[in-house]
């Protein structure tokens, strides 16, 4: 007899082999990019089960998966979502497609975020067909697109009119109830300047100099107002500059320098109000001896996410892990997901999976499989209570 062990090992590692880049910032010589390959093998897998299945294009070879199971009260539905996408490969130390399992692990890309979960999510719904036939629900199994960077297949789903009665959202969560997650705001911050021949830096104007003079307002005066205002669950919002690119060599004072820059948003914040907010920073560096000349470009924006801990799609989440897991814990998270967009249109949700975020995106990606089957036992009972 196959142990469960062994089904989610076998399970996640097909899900493993399949690389799912996103593209949108991996080196052009890596892995084939994109989710398509990734909706194949999953119309393959639950096609067979019973499952009517579409892709649905977010951009061009990259679906959204969709797979609906007619359930026992067709009336109600149920979303259990789980993005496809991973980020790049570069510099990993195990090999990112060809998983193996070292004692008890399954490594890989992709392995703890968010395949783990995925496969969680897959071995409940199997479960709950073999005992039942069909879900007493009508179910969605939905795999999106793009959520590393932008949620565009979570945006492009909720713009296409889905909408179900809850939404699970699987990522790694430490088998906790995340009922808050913060927002991200991402935005390039460009400043001008005029170029000339360094032999004579007076003759130009450098922007890296205005530059020097925006981090040091983003990182310092904006950075310490945001720390006075501290969400009970979530701390504080928080600024930092990621990126910084100026100038083309040595002996040319620079035209252009460019930052991008990520807002972690609290529940409540909007994306208008957070570049407002930049401006009203940026704009007060007028008042020294020279103005700083910038602009500025939102890049991505995720929704926070938060829900009332007593709401009843958490109270049954809570009754499933308590009877599967013999505990049931409830948290904030300082990262972001997919759920926030599917909050934002009004669907009640819950965020939860197998694995440790310390896990996800790291050289040596890995997930205990004994979590990936204790978080297929909680979706699974989430499925019969719901």
């Amino acid at each position: 007899m196959v142990s469960s062990v062994d089904r989610a090992a076998e399970l996640l590692s097909r899900l493993v082999a399949c690389p799912s880049v996103n593209p949108q910032r991996a080196a052009p010589s890596g892995p084939p990019l994109g989710e398509a390959a990734m909706a194949q093998l999953l119309a393959g897998l639950l096609g067979p089960w019973g499952a009517w299945v579409e892709t649905r294009d977010v951009a061009p070879g990259r679906p959204n998966f969709l797979a609906r199971f007619e359930g026992a009260d067709p009336g109600r539905t149920l979303l259990l979502e789980a993005h496809a996408d991973t980020v790049p490969v570069e510099g990993m130390t195990v090999a990112p497609f060809e998983p193996v399992v070292r004692q008890g692990r399954l490594y890989g890309r992709g392995s703890c975020d968010c395949k783990g979960p995925m496969a969680a999510m897959l071995l409940a719904i199997r479960t709950v067909l073999d005992e039942r036939g069909r879900p007493p629900v009508t179910l969605w199994f939905v795999s999106t697109a793009d959520e590393e960077l932008a949620a565009a297949g979570a945006r492009r789903l909720m713009a296409d009119g889905f909408r179900a009665d809850a939404a699970v959202v699987a990522e790694p969560t430490d088998l906790d109830l995340v009922y808050a997650h913060k927002g991200a705001y991402r935005c390039r911050i460009v400043t001008r300047g005029r170029a000339a021949h360094s032999s004579d830096p007076s003759m130009g104007t450098s922007a890296i100099r205005g530059m020097a003079r925006v981090v040091e307002a983003v990182e310092g005066p904006l950075a310490r107002e945001l720390a006075g205002t501290v969400h009970p669950v979530l701390g504080p919002a928080t600024v930092s500059v990621g990126v910084i690119r100026g100038g083309t060599q040595a002996n040319v004072v620079p035209d252009r320098c460019e930052i991008e820059v990520d807002r972690r948003t609290l529940p409540g914040e909007g994306p208008e109000a957070v570049a407002d907010q930049f401006r009203r920073t940026l704009d007060a560096l007028g008042s020294g001896d020279t103005p700083v000349a910038y602009d500025l470009e939102p890049l991505e924006w995720y929704p926070p996410f938060e829900e009332d801990r007593e709401a009843p799609l958490m109270r049954l989440a809570g009754a499933a892990c308590q009877k599967v897991l013999g505990r049931a814990d409830f948290k904030g998270v300082p990262w972001c997901a997919n759920v926030g967009v599917f909050k934002q249109a009004g669907m009640p949700c819950v965020l939860f999976g197998p694995g440790s975020v310390r896990q996800a995106h790291t050289a040596d990606e890995s997930v205990d499989l004994a979590d990936v089957v204790r978080a297929a036992g909680v979706y699974a009972e989430i499925i019969r209570r719901f």
